[in-house]
């Protein structure tokens, strides 16, 4: 599940996801997979453990134009996908399961990622 490919439509942002290479398209647009970059510094979520979660936030802006469009997490063997939408603070809370990379969308960096 960590190698799987990410596909977000620039027009209506629906996202879509795959493990092998199919062509996807949406809204008449063939989409390519996003290649994740790994976040810098000061690009990465703020990650706190509260009982069995993991409590996610950011100050990344969420507004129409620039806002993050999902947060997932993938490990060895599943993936969990929490879709978010502008005007909503960033704030999720996932359960806490082992070693796995946090991935998110952001509107206008990006497919991000950071290992937990």
């Amino acid at each position: 599940m960590k190698q799987i490919k990410y596909y977000v439509c620039p027009t209506c942002k629906s996202i879509s996801f795959s493990t092998g290479d199919p062509e996807i398209s949406c809204c008449k647009r063939k989409l390519t997979a996003l290649e994740p970059k790994k976040a810098e510094e000061g690009e990465k979520l703020s990650v706190t453990v509260i009982e069995d979660d993991w409590f996610i936030t950011s100050a990344h802006p969420m507004n129409k134009e620039y806002y993050i469009s999902f947060l997932a997490f993938a490990s060895g063997d599943r993936i969990s996908v929490i879709k978010q939408y502008p005007e909503w603070d960033f704030n999720v809370r996932i359960p806490k399961r082992g070693h796995g990379m946090l991935i998110w969308y952001s509107t206008k960096h990006g497919l991000l990622y950071q290992l937990l």
